[in-house]
């Protein structure tokens, strides 16, 4: 194959990837601290519980982050098998309620072998670990998060539909903050990882 017909193929292949490219996944996010310890905790499961009438997946996670040089945030997510670990790439404003998250992921099957090439690569900025217990309400993801070092915190993931609209999840993540009786000062900023490096406070 002559030079010019590989450098056309070449370019054939990259405009095919570029077509099929996905856009950004989308959420509606709000993360929130749980004061009262561990029996507060439990109060705001039975709501989860009740809510889903489920009992919740419990995910045991392992994030490493890393230096992201155009901004956001990229974490390493070990998994327990046999589930896939994950690399996730995901933006979203440092602000208290509900703000939108774009985000992108992919499954790894070395996730030690990748960790030591993004350390290489990127810098490695630290490691934060928890036990997720998952429940799923409609469009929505629920996740009530022991951290450790951190302390007991919920999350709401709204799960954006191509055609729904910024508004439409901060409505529904406003709604399931009035049930669970999330305050304005229970907001978090940021993620748990900056708070951990803050002490903290996020």
């Amino acid at each position: 194959m002559q030079i010019r017909h590989i450098y056309r193929y070449i370019n054939q292949v990259r405009n095919m990837c570029d077509s099929v490219a996905a856009p950004d996944q989308r959420n509606v996010e709000i993360k929130a601290r749980i004061p009262g310890g561990p029996r507060e905790f439990e109060r705001r499961l039975a709501i989860a519980r009740q809510l889903t009438s489920s009992d919740g997946e419990l995910i045991i996670q392992r994030d490493v982050f890393f230096n992201s040089p155009k901004g956001g945030r990229l974490k390493l997510r070990y998994l327990q098998p046999p589930a896939r670990s994950q690399l996730v790439y995901y933006d979203r404003p440092d602000v208290a309620g509900p703000k939108l998250s774009r985000y992108n992921k992919i499954d790894v099957d070395e996730p030690a072998v990748l960790e030591k090439m993004l350390g290489q690569s990127n810098g490695a900025l630290g490691v934060l670990a928890k036990r997720r217990l998952l429940f799923l309400h409609e469009q929505t993801r629920i996740h009530m998060d022991d951290v450790q070092d951190l302390g007991h915190f919920m999350e709401f993931e709204v799960c954006l539909r191509p055609e729904q609209t910024l508004q439409q999840g901060q409505d529904i993540a406003e709604q399931l903050s009035r049930t669970f009786g999330i305050t304005a000062e229970d907001l978090m900023t940021g993620s748990y990882f900056d708070a951990l490096n803050k002490g903290g406070d996020s």
